[in-house]
């Protein structure tokens, strides 16, 4: 299982360093094995390129819809991180308070609450 996941893991790697990464994660996602796998490393590996829109993409069209999926605090808050880079504060603070949902004592989650909610009001103030 280990090769299986190394393989995994490398062919999203490599996905996420060509031309079109989007294009390129889809084509090799369909030689995975394990979906859930693949785009979970396809997610981290955005967040760690600091890739928000690309993170994004993945976490709506792959993740989110995946049979898999269940709001998992470490995947909505990299995915509230990623829309806060976005500048999308109100989704971004609605991925966070899920987080707290399954963590409410977590204070670095709360921490980042608090600071979208200050950019939530400081970008409704100018608008």
């Amino acid at each position: 299982m280990h090769d299986e996941w190394d393989e995994i893991e490398a062919a999203a790697r490599w996905a996420l360093e060509q031309q079109d990464p989007w294009l390129n994660l889809v084509s090799a996602s369909q030689r995975a094995t394990d979906s859930w796998h693949f785009w979970t490393c396809a997610f981290e590996g955005a967040v760690q390129r600091r890739n928000a829109a690309l993170a994004d993409q993945i976490m709506r069209e792959r993740i989110q819809p995946h049979e898999d999926y269940s709001a998992q605090p470490w995947l909505t808050t990299d995915h509230a991180l990623m829309l806060e880079q976005l500048g999308r504060f109100e989704e971004a603070l609605g991925a966070i308070r899920s987080a707290l949902g399954d963590l409410p004592f977590d204070k670095a989650l709360q921490q980042v609450e608090w600071r979208l909610l200050a950019k939530q009001t400081s970008s409704s103030r100018k608008g």
